[in-house]
Formats: structure tokens, sequence, C-alpha cells
């Protein structure tokens, strides 16, 4: 794949366990996700331009990278709410700025909120952007363990209410328009720009690609595996094999040698040592969108397309399992059915599309080593084949319903014509008059229920069946 570089060529390149403490983060992003899913028949779309959110508007902004037509809507940071205290304590900061979060959506119901926590020794980048202040650089185990706290069931679900509530305020909507809202597990995120703090390393120096990497290999692994608990407490991340170290840094991509990227099933992570502060470019996007990492831009777009598919398959099946319980369908729904189908079949061909639309050759090749850590295709094949099982199994309950209603209707017309077959027409209109000089009001209201009443029902069908 292009762009992919070998940072260990076998075994023996994996170097002894370091010390616990060797590599020490001054600043670091760590990205966290969260899904939403709006109530069915809401587009995001329309709501963003209705909102007060806008998009990031800049030459040095990530929209840059992405051809026009995608569809993508990729808003400024907004308020997010105020930083858990579990999270402050951890790294043991006592001075956390409000979070901020960023929508994602492609369009339709459905948006991921990208919320990136800053972490950082203070300084310039503290001073233009919203962060944890820490008071210390940070070791590795105290990363692993922020980044697993975020995981925590009281914690994701105190942020995700939060992010929930902030998104709603932010677009105008009522909260209870959400309909749900989660946390994207195996979505974060995480960018290591300032190693100030590390010892014998020359802070003024860039970071080494594959030297570097090579080097710090036990600690990105440990990193990559940060949703392993086995890894959190006492250094056990330096017990682990040397084949799973090398299982997870042999490979890495970079387009200059002053980065390293590192994609799993779980994690993004980015290696880097700009200072971000040297660089006027990298300073804008740690303000604006809390990292600076077109690979983190990648993988958020990514993390959206995988909850759409997962979320759509998990829904069409359901849909499917209750048409298979009808007997039949009403037209309304049958119609709504396939509305719902149309648009969400544009939903995926844009989410699918996207690679495509990345201008840089290198960001296309991270988005497929993406896929194929984390596999796409054989939810996609299922959600396609339920689409159209759907589409299929809805027509037919609307047949039979049709086909219901026309035998309903028959038989009532029957009816009809064997009363005005006994009556007779021409004698019925004239026994109606001399009922009605005779005061024969008992006959008059029968002879008008045989007629009327079939007459109303065949009316109220009609109307009902146009519905």
């Amino acid at each position: 794949m292009d762009h992919q570089i070998a940072v260990l060529t076998d075994l023996g390149d994996v170097p002894e366990p370091p010390a616990p403490d060797r590599l020490r983060i001054s600043g670091c992003s760590v990205v966290v996700h969260f899904a939403h899913r709006l109530t069915e028949g809401l587009d995001f779309s329309h709501a963003f331009e209705a909102g007060a959110l806008r998009e990031i508007d800049d030459d040095r902004s990530y929209q840059t990278k992405v051809r026009p037509g995608s569809g993508l809507l990729y808003s400024a940071l907004f308020d997010a709410g105020p930083l858990p205290a579990a999270l402050a304590r951890v790294v043991g900061s006592s001075h956390a700025a409000g979070l901020r979060q960023a929508a994602v959506s492609l369009g339709g119901e459905y948006v991921v909120t990208a919320l990136p926590l800053l972490l950082s020794l203070p300084g310039p980048i503290t001073r233009e952007a919203a962060a944890i202040e820490l008071t210390s650089p940070l070791a590795t185990d105290t990363l692993l363990r922020f980044v697993s706290l975020l995981s925590d069931p009281a914690i994701s679900r105190m942020l995700a209410d939060q992010s929930a509530e902030a998104l709603a305020g932010a677009v105008g909507l009522p909260r209870s328009d959400i309909e749900s809202t989660w946390l994207v597990e195996g979505s974060a995120a995480i960018q290591v720009w300032n190693l100030d703090g590390t010892l014998n390393r020359a802070s003024a120096s860039l970071y080494g690609g594959v030297d570097e990497s090579a080097k710090y290999a036990w600690e990105i692994s440990a990193l990559l595996s940060y949703a392993t608990d086995h890894l959190l407490e006492d250094g056990l991340w330096l017990r682990r094999s040397p084949q799973s170290v090398f299982g997870h840094v042999r490979t890495g991509m970079a387009f200059f040698d002053d980065h390293m990227v590192f994609v799993n099933a779980d994690c993004c992570l980015e290696m880097a040592h700009l200072p971000a502060w040297l660089r006027g470019r990298s300073q804008f996007r740690l303000s604006e969108y809390g990292y600076d990492s077109s690979s983190i831009f990648v993988w958020t777009v990514g993390i959206l397309r995988r909850i759409v598919c997962d979320d759509l398959s998990a829904r069409y099946r359901q849909v499917l399992a209750d048409l298979a319980m009808r007997n039949v369908i009403a037209p309304a729904e049958q119609s709504l059915l396939t509305r719902r189908r149309v648009q969400h079949a544009a939903l995926i061909d844009r989410c699918v599309g996207f690679r495509e639309k990345l201008i840089e050759g290198r960001n296309r090749s991270l988005d497929e080593w993406t896929v194929r850590e984390r596999p796409t295709e054989q939810v996609l094949v299922g959600l396609n084949r339920n689409m159209e099982k759907c589409e299929t199994v809805s027509l037919s309950l609307l047949r039979v319903r049709e086909e219901q209603e026309k035998n309903r209707r028959d038989s009532l017309i029957a009816v009809m014509g064997i009363v005005l077959a006994v009556v007779q027409i021409p004698d019925f209109v004239e026994q109606t008059a001399n009922w009605l000089d005779g005061r024969r009001w008992p006959l008059l209201g029968v002879s008008a229920l045989l007629i009327v009443v079939p007459l109303a029902v065949l009316l109220w069908e009609r109307r009902r069946r146009s519905r």
C-alpha cells in the first residue's frame, strides 16, 4: 500500500523493554467519538444550515483536502460542557478548560461528534486552545489510564449526554429529536505532538519517523492497545511479548519522516514532535480542530461511515423481522419505507465514495488501511441485501392488502347488485312514492339503509385506500 513504511523488519528489531517512564509526553491530543441518530425523517444537513454551527473557512482547514461534492459537513468546535473531574485527576491537572466538540455528518439522520481533549504543559498552545493543563509530562502509564477512563460507563454516559445536549442546542433542535446517542467503542485517535519532556532527546529536533518509532516501539504498541485492560496497571505493557510489539509496530505510514501514523481496529495514533507552536498552521489546527493530523481527520470520517453502516444494518434487520410478522401493509407505510430506502442508499453511497473525494493519495491510502483493519464490506453486503428484501417483502404485503380490498369491494358491489335487482329500480321508485304518501317510515328507513350503507362503506374504503 502506498506510503506504508517498514518500521521493524523482523522480530530481532524489537528493542529491549524500556524504563516505564522513558517516553515523557508534554503535549498530545486524544479524540473520542460519539454517534447520534436523529429522529427518522430529519436530515442533519438542513439543521446544520438553519442552526448556529459553522464550517471552518480557511485555506489551512482540512476541508481543503476534500474535493467538492463530497457532502461532508465538519463544523468548527463548539462548547460541549465541563470536563469530568475524574479525567482531570488522572493526569494531575488542576486547571482544565471546558470541553469542545465538532459535528461531522454526510447528511441524513446520522451525526458523529468528535471531542478532542488537548493535554499540554502551559505554553503557547494552552494560551490559544482549550486544554487540560499538565503540571508535568505524561508517562505512558498515565496516558493509558486517561484514554481508558474515557470508556468507563459512568464517564462515557456523562460525556454522551453533554455531547447530545450541546449538539441539539447548537443546531436548534429539541433534545428529544436526537433519538439515540452512544460512545463509538474502539474509535480513539491519539496524536502525540510534543516530546520535550522525554529524557535524552534533543527538544528542538523533529520526530525521526522510522528510527524513533522503532526506538519507542513498546510505548507505541501500548498506546495502540489502550482497549486491552490487562495493560493498564503496574506497567504490564512492558511484560507483553516481543511478537506482540512487532505485530503492532512493524508497519507505519508517513509522507515525510517527521511523523509516523499507526492504525489498528481500535486506534489511530500519530507520533510527531513539531513542536506545535513552531508552525503557524499546526497551532491553527490545534486551536480549530483540537489536533494537527490529516490522518485523524480521515479516521473520523471513517468512524462516521462505520456507525452509519452498522446502525442501518441493525435497523433493516429489525424492519425485516417486523415485516415477516405482518400480513399486510398500508400504502402510506410502504411508500415511506421506499422513500427511506432511497435516502439511506444515497447516504451509503456518500459514505462509501468518500475515499475518492480525498485529494491526496496518502489520505486515500490511510482510509484503505483503516478499512482493512476493520472491514465493512461484509456489513455492507448484508445491509444492501436486507434493504432489497425489505422492499420486496413490503411490496408483496401491499399487493396482498390490495387484493383483499378488491375482494371486499367486489363483495359490497355484489350485495348492492342483489338489492337493486330485488327491488327493481323503476318499481322501487314508484313504491317509495306510495310509502311516502302512506307515511310508511319503517319501510322507507330499511330501504334507505340497504342502499346508503353499502355506498357509504364503498366510499370510506376508497378514501382509506387513497391515504
